[in-house]
């Protein structure tokens, strides 16, 4: 009776791992190619727990072309088969890729009968979610458009592209804490610097969160990234004030002068400061000592030539307000000869700009206003001749 009860249980036993069939992996793909996606997912997900077929990287990588599907599939059976298939299938690749670094196996047939490999494979699937995205962007459908670049990110996670579209959607969608994260991940991973990324960041921490303290961490990250920018010295000192922290910002700019005497960046600076102080005589003799430390320094160069500008023009509207009595008329004259000599005292500085950069529009239409005001009709025709060469006439 024992050794009845004993055979009956080693076939019993037998019976079990003969049910365990060995799944048929590549029955995963046709299913998947025939649309039948819960009958694939069903194989794949068998297969990575067997014993036979577990260590196999077709396994993976079949398993991660189903799970892409599911993700990609707009038939409303197979959507909820899985929970975040796109990061499973990702997974999957990476699984795949760990056994068969090479992964000369891994590839599926067009229906020309050609081999389209995984990266390729990969590459359409990060293209289907950009276009996606575009898509849903010019749609103003910036939530979806969103989630679309986000999955380009899953992808290609290396690629600034899905950072930047994804910023770009949530900052118009007015989703700013997406897109501040999708900023720092360029800046801060990816060393990725553009000036609209840091004016983007820059906004976001200092007018819409309110930490001025972020606000101005980027600034200063923007100005070693764009050491000539203007707008980010001026932004700095701006957010300095706004923070009552002028004496510590002069401080910290004279102190650095002390160690570097001939850096004319640093008296650049310190004229943005005054000049943002409405202290336009400090910031003169600033920009001057730029200039002075560095002759073809274009920076100081233009903002002197506008600051003295500016000055004259600041004279030309309070005349043109004066009335037509005797007594406004001969201040206007007297205005006049003030004028014409912040004017003169303006030009060596346009002058010296349009020789740095010859080809700047503002340089040059300002040089023709100023040579048409005073008279200088030799500087005038050539400086008219040079905008009519920009704008392609003869």
């Amino acid at each position: 009776m024992k050794k009845l009860i004993l055979i009956v249980a080693i076939c019993s036993l037998a019976g079990a791992g003969y049910g365990q069939k060995k799944p048929k992996i590549n029955q995963a793909e046709k299913a998947r190619t025939d649309g039948e996606l819960a009958e694939a997912k069903q194989i794949v997900d068998e297969a990575i727990e067997h014993e036979k077929t577990k260590d196999d990287g077709k396994t993976w990588y079949y398993r991660g072309l189903v799970y892409a599907t599911l993700d990609t599939t707009s038939n409303p059976e197979f959507q909820n088969l899985a929970d975040n298939p796109l990061e499973t299938a990702m997974e999957a690749f990476a699984k795949a890729d760990e056994i068969d670094p090479e992964g000369n196996k891994y590839y599926i047939t067009n229906d020309a009968g050609l081999p389209v490999l995984k990266d390729q494979q990969l590459n359409v699937l990060w293209g289907h979610y950009l276009n996606q995205g575009v898509e849903a962007y010019q749609s103003e459908n910036t939530e979806d458009a969103v989630k679309y670049f986000t999955k380009t990110q899953v992808i290609q996670p290396k690629d600034t592209t899905g950072y930047i579209y994804a910023g770009l959607a949530a900052q118009s969608g007015k989703d700013y804490e997406t897109a501040a994260k999708n900023y720092y991940v360029l800046i801060d991973d990816l060393d990725y610097h553009s000036k609209d990324i840091y004016n983007s960041l820059i906004y976001i921490e200092g007018s819409v969160n309110k930490d001025d303290e972020a606000a101005l961490a980027i600034v200063r990250k923007a100005k070693e990234q764009f050491p000539d920018n203007i707008d980010f010295a001026k932004t700095e000192i701006n957010t300095l004030i706004r923070m009552d922290k002028v004496d510590e910002a002069k401080a910290e700019i004279e102190g650095a002068i002390e160690k570097e005497p001939d850096n004319p960046e640093l008296y650049f600076t310190l004229g943005v400061m005054y000049e943002e102080l409405d202290n336009k005589e400090k910031a003169q003799d600033a920009y001057q000592q730029a200039i002075d430390a560095d002759p073809d320094f274009y920076n100081a160069v233009f903002n002197l030539a506008v600051l003295n500008y500016n000055v004259a023009v600041d004279l030309i509207k309070e005349k043109n307000n004066l009335g037509i009595s005797q007594a406004d008329q001969k201040k206007a004259k007297e205005m006049q000869k003030t004028i014409d000599a912040k004017l003169k005292a303006a030009v060596p500085h346009w002058e010296k700009a349009n020789e740095l950069q010859p080809n700047d529009r503002t340089t040059l239409e300002t040089l023709q206003y100023i040579y048409n005001q005073l008279g200088m009709d030799e500087k005038l025709v050539k400086v008219s001749k040079q905008l009519k060469t920009m704008d392609g006439e003869q």
